[in-house]
Formats: structure tokens, sequence, C-alpha cells
């Protein structure tokens, strides 16, 4: 039986953090950097959600969406072996960022792919919303990506906090930063990568 392929986004498929970017350029930066060192030590428990991360620090951008997308194509760098591998697979992107971040850049690279991510509400001079849906995860106790997990079995690949539980729902997993910390101190399996050629050729051989 063939395993799915489901992907992070920021960090993952992107080099950079795509929203962190955003907030940065056009939010509050030092919250950024605030939620930053709450989700660096893995040995100490968060004081936040990831929800209220990420609605706290989208809440600081008051620019209409069509500027921000504009602003993100000029700067966003996909990982190399990404195109490639998007165009031999169908891929599945499981993302905490916003649909209309990342479909501008899908069409922008001409990438086809199913998407599962946040939504945007509103883009007004309050501060943009977003809408993040899902029950809460009986695992972890957030709204997070576990829930939304394809059925069957599962290849992940990720980066960082909000891939933990996906990642030990899955059945094989390609990690690095932040993700490839947490699970190397639980001691849980996971295969290192640096970019995607080399998830490809992994792909190629058996476990």
């Amino acid at each position: 039986m063939t395993m799915r392929l489901v992907l992070d986004w920021d960090g993952t498929v992107t080099v950079a953090d795509t929203m962190d970017l955003i907030v940065r350029e056009f939010g509050d930066a030092e919250l950024v950097d605030r939620f930053s060192d709450s989700f660096v030590d893995d040995s100490q428990p968060l004081p936040v959600t990831l929800q209220h991360v990420i609605e706290s620090e989208l809440a600081t951008v008051a620019t209409p969406l069509e500027e921000v997308v504009a602003w993100l194509l000029e700067r966003v760098e996909l990982r190399p072996g990404f195109v490639e591998l998007a165009r031999r697979e169908r891929l599945l992107l499981l993302s905490s960022n916003v649909r209309q971040l990342i479909e501008p850049v899908l069409d922008h690279f001409g990438i086809e792919a199913d998407l599962v991510a946040n939504d945007l509400v509103s883009d007004g001079r309050s501060g943009w919303r977003i809408e993040i849906g899902g029950e809460l995860c009986p695992a972890c106790g957030e709204r997070c990506k576990r829930q939304k997990l394809p059925p069957g079995e599962v290849v992940y690949v990720g980066n960082g906090y909000s891939d933990r539980c996906s990642a030990l729902a899955s059945a094989r997993v390609f990690a690095r930063c932040g993700l490839a910390r947490y699970l190397d101190a639980i001691g849980a399996p996971y295969e290192p990568f640096g970019d995607f050629h080399q998830i490809a050729a992994a792909l190629e051989r058996p476990l």
C-alpha cells in the first residue's frame, strides 16, 4: 500500500518561515521573538497554545492581503527539490499558516497540491483575524494538525513545533530543526533531511 506524502509548509517547503517574515515586516516583530523563545526549549511546558500564538501574531498585521501577497511573492524561496517532487507526486500540504498566503505561492511556481490550512477571515485595519477549525486533539490537547491527517499510513515531513503531534502519528517521518531535536529528545525515529532531493531519493529505498 502506498503511503500518502504529507508536508508542512513554513520552514519545510519554504526555506524561511513565511508567517514569521510577514509578521516581522507588517506586524509586531518583538512578539515573534517572544513567542519563538517559548518554543525553543523542548524540556519545558509551553505557556501558551500554538493557536494563541498564530492568532496573536496575525492580529498585529493591518496591511491588506493583496499587498502582503505581492511582497511575499518577491521574497519566498522554496526548498530545493520541492517543485520536482510536487510534479511527480500528488502532495498534501498541511499547514498552520493561512490558505490565502499559501495558494498564491503555489500558483506562482505552477504547483498543484492538496492543501489543508487555516482561513483568513478579515484583513481589516484592526488586524488580521483567522479561523482555526477542528476539534481539540486528545493526544496533545490543541487544535493540531494530527486531526487533519488523511486516513491510512502517512509519510510526514516537518520542521517545527506544529509538526510534533502529526509526526508521532505517522508511519515514516522526515524531520529537521526543532522537530528533529524534539524527536531526538523523546527517542522517536525519523530520517533527517536538508532538501527534497534527499527525500525523493530516500522514498525510492525501502525502510
